[in-house]
């Protein structure tokens, strides 16, 4: 699966370490990389790069049809922590 989004999915089975492509994309959005930027479909940082790049975990579920039929959403998420430290120019750190 070529698509960044779908080797994103595959990456969130498996912890930071068992996919260290995840660090080096991190890094490369916060040098402003444009072959980095260019898997994305929009450039979400047009004036500069970000000063700081994390990646959250969450669980994802189909809505049932009165949850779809009252909010239109298709899906439902969970936030369930962390999946990498704060990534930032020059070094890293874990929030809480």
């Amino acid at each position: 699966m070529p698509r960044l989004d779908w080797q994103l999915w595959f990456a969130a089975l498996q912890s930071l370490p068992d996919a260290p492509w995840v660090s080096t994309l991190c890094q490369r959005l916060l040098e402003g990389s444009p072959q980095v930027l260019s898997l994305l479909g929009h450039n979400p940082f047009p004036n500069a790069p970000p000063r700081f790049v994390r990646a959250a975990l969450y669980r994802y579920r189909f809505t049932d049809w009165s949850e779809h039929h009252s909010s239109g959403a298709w899906w439902k998420r969970e936030k369930l922590g962390p999946y990498s430290p704060i990534y930032f120019k020059g070094g890293y750190g874990w929030t809480l």
